[in-house]
């Protein structure tokens, strides 16, 4: 099995079931950050996401969090 920190958002939103459409207002809304969770790589058109980041972010933003 291939394991991979970033991968363009058109195989994050076919694994996911995501919509880039979500991901960009996620964006807009600073739910995510450019150059964090999204990435713009130069020479390439369309935007990558850092699974590592975003594994990240779900474990601090999930519903049951045990905050101490």
């Amino acid at each position: 099995m291939l394991s991979l920190d970033c991968v363009p958002i058109s195989t994050y939103c076919k694994e996911t079931g995501e919509t880039s459409e979500a991901i960009s207002k996620r964006v807009q809304r600073g739910v995510w950050q450019e150059g964090v969770q999204v990435l713009k790589v130069e020479g390439v058109k369309e935007r990558w996401i850092d699974l590592s980041e975003v594994a990240k972010w779900a474990r601090q933003n999930r519903k049951n969090s045990h905050v101490a």
